[in-house]
């Protein structure tokens, strides 16, 4: 079982996401923002990060750029 994050601020696709990952037997957390998706993703060891482009707080490329500078 992987853990998964998934960053996605539309409330349809992030819930159909979160439960098809989670009936395949993953570990999923679900934030709906840069600023959240970045904090979550430090604090937490995640196998697999599904991340959005255009998120409300901070884009996706700027929370790619700073989980990989960590």
């Amino acid at each position: 079982m992987a853990c998964i994050l998934v960053v996605e601020d539309e409330p349809t696709i992030a819930l159909g996401l979160q439960d098809d990952l989670q009936l395949e037997g993953h570990s999923v957390d679900l934030v709906t923002d840069g600023a959240s998706a970045e904090a979550t993703a430090l604090e937490r060891r995640h196998d697999l990060i599904l991340l959005d482009i255009m998120l409300p707080r901070k884009d996706g490329f700027s929370v790619c750029r700073a989980i990989r500078a960590q």
